[in-house]
């Protein structure tokens, strides 16, 4: 890991410079067990800003950034694209076109393989320096306020890295429940230095539920369980993390609940107007779980996931520069025509869109996606500047279904579906579907609703143990077949971990 303990000096190094302005440290010098004693009694002096930045790097840049890989959304969207759903319209040179046809994106010497591995041990990296501070005499059960604050910071470094490994596990083995729970997981790192050998898949499975299930039971204690603002870790974020880790291995009582409890916090769906208007990038939604408020200071301009999205963005990459999604065919198709989520996707021929740097008439031609077309944010702000959201409410009410499908309640399932569907659909009835049917019917509304969101195609294909056939399909410019299994999962990187820890023996085969 030792590309991973430097960016970890750069980051000791940024805390030091940030110690000194607030007088804890102005030489530098104090050791853990002098920070830990200022925590006993000032914990947001040492704290606050290290769980901001960490927070923060859910929107920073990625360690080996481009323009095609800029940030989390970014990097998911490479995952979106190696799918059924999602279709590369029309390219703008060569960008993100290998990812679309599936090459060198997962073989040990590719960049691809890289990227995520170094964001996600970055953030684990930040999460495990803040536990590494907490008192060790620390007790939860005496709720005082100092003590509290204490829970916050720590509740938020569990958050990170529980999620941070859900995410690891998602590309580094095979699905759980597919033949991955006996297999090498990742390296776990509970606390800062060292290499490690590959953890087993059930031991790092076992830390996220753990992490989760801490970090959800100290929000509630410290009395910060649901923060006002959506920018902040709490309550509802570590329960999306548990839901999704719950699900991945077949928990689904857990998942359940924690996507229940999520649910009651965040009841209020988004509407037809701000579906279809909206463009899926304003953290005010009535959804909007956690997300990113856009400033100027820490946008990422015409790559950001917006830049690559928003099909009006004058200057974005995935606006006026060209390059354009579109859904397939075959799952528009199954949309029914009464489903609004229907008009976020061109249903004519073409139309016309004039960007205003050319004052030409473009085309963009049926199935191409304006789910993510978003005014600008105000007259002075090109479009590609938005907002971003990594979790709603919708994935939650999806899981829930799911989960409760999957556990043999196939009314609840049914109750929890409607409570989606119908708000999508007006003249959706409740199902009366049961069994594989049912969980075939919440699949199909899961791909409707999430579409072009967090990567989530690939996730949950690899999930249900399918692969990617484009045969048939009237607008995929790239007619691929890839089989389920391990060619949906990514192989340890060479260049930043294998060449540099000797402890790993067991890479994923080709």
């Amino acid at each position: 890991m030792k590309k991973i303990i430097i960016i970890a000096g750069s980051i000791a190094a940024l805390f030091c410079s940030c110690a000194k302005s607030l007088n804890i440290d102005p030489d530098g010098t104090m050791t853990r067990e002098q920070l830990q004693a200022i925590i006993k009694t000032k914990p947001a002096t040492v704290l606050e800003p290290m769980v901001t930045s960490l927070v923060s790097q859910v929107n920073g840049y990625v360690p080996a950034n481009s323009v095609d890989t800029k940030n989390f959304l970014v990097c998911n969207l490479l995952l979106s694209l190696k799918g059924n759903d999602m279709v590369l319209a029309h390219a703008n040179g060569g960008w993100m076109v290998s990812d679309y046809q599936m090459l060198n994106y997962r073989e040990e010497n590719q960049s691809r393989t890289s990227i995520y591995w170094l964001m996600y041990y970055k953030w684990i990296f930040y999460a495990n320096q803040i536990l590494d501070l907490i008192p060790p005499d620390f007790d939860p059960s005496q709720t005082t306020d100092v003590n509290k604050l204490i829970m916050k910071y720590k509740a938020s470094a569990l958050t990170m890295r529980a999620m941070c490994y859900t995410y690891l596990m998602w590309l580094y083995q095979d699905d759980y429940m597919h033949g991955g729970d006996n297999k090498p997981g990742v390296p776990l790192y509970t606390t800062v230095g060292g290499e490690k050998d590959r953890a087993p898949a059930k031991d790092v499975w076992n830390l996220v539920i753990a992490d989760a299930t801490e970090a959800i039971s100290l929000f509630k204690s410290s009395g910060l369980s649901n923060t006002a603002s959506k920018l902040d870790f709490d309550a509802s974020v570590a329960s999306v993390v548990l839901a999704r880790a719950a699900i991945t291995i077949g928990d689904w009582p857990k998942a359940i609940d924690a996507a229940n409890y999520v649910i009651q916090q965040y009841p209020t769906l988004i509407n037809e107007t701000q579906y279809t208007t909206a463009g899926m990038s304003n953290i005010v939604l009535p959804e909007t779980i956690f997300g990113y408020d856009y400033t100027s200071s820490s946008g990422k301009g015409t790559s950001s996931f917006p830049g690559w999205m928003n099909i009006k963005g004058e200057g974005g990459y995935g606006g006026s520069q060209g390059s354009w999604v579109a859904i397939d065919q075959r799952l528009y198709d199954q949309i029914s025509a009464t489903d609004y989520r229907k008009k976020n996707f061109v249903g004519t021929d073409y139309v016309e869109y004039k960007y205003a740097s050319s004052q030409l008439p473009e085309k963009h031609y049926k199935y191409y996606s304006y789910k993510f077309a978003a005014p600008a944010i105000d007259a002075n702000t090109p479009n590609y500047n938005q907002d971003d959201i990594y979790m709603r409410t919708s994935e939650m009410i999806l899981t829930k279904a799911e989960a409760e499908a999957r556990g043999g309640q196939d009314n609840n399932a049914q109750t929890t579906l409607y409570q989606l569907a119908h708000e999508r659909d007006a003249a959706y009835t409740k199902s009366t579907k049961t069994g594989d049917a049912l969980l075939k019917e919440i699949q199909l509304q899961r791909r409707i609703e999430l579409w072009g969101e967090g990567g989530f195609e690939f996730f949950d294909n690899k999930r249900w143990n399918i692969g990617v056939d484009r045969n048939g399909s009237a607008n995929h410019t790239n007619q691929l077949t890839v089989a389920a299994g391990k060619l949906f999962t990514l192989q340890i990187p060479l260049s930043v971990e294998l060449n540099y820890n000797p402890k790993i023996t067991v890479q994923n085969p080709l």
